[in-house]
C-alpha cells in the first residue's frame, strides 16, 4: 500500500508548482531579440522568467519558464 501512496503524495505536492509555471519558446536573430520576445509574450501577471534552454546558430532559440 505504501508503494502506491508515496507517488500520489509526491504528485500532489508538485502539481501546484506546475500549474503556476508556463513555458514559452521563441526564435530570434540575436539573444537580445529572443529575450525581448519572451518578455512580450509573458502574461502581465508574470513576476519572473528563467531560461531553461538556449541554442545559437543561424538563429537564437530560447525556451523560458514563466513564473506568476
Amino acid at each position: 500500500k505504501m508503494k502506491k501512496l508515496i507517488p500520489l503524495i509526491v504528485l500532489s505536492c508538485l502539481l501546484p508548482l506546475a500549474v503556476n509555471a508556463r513555458t514559452i519558446t521563441v526564435t530570434g536573430d540575436t539573444l537580445d531579440n529572443a529575450e525581448s520576445k519572451i518578455r512580450q509574450q509573458a502574461p502581465a501577471s508574470a513576476t519572473a522568467y528563467r531560461i531553461i534552454e538556449a541554442r545559437m546558430g543561424n538563429k537564437v532559440h530560447i525556451t523560458a519558464k514563466i513564473s506568476d
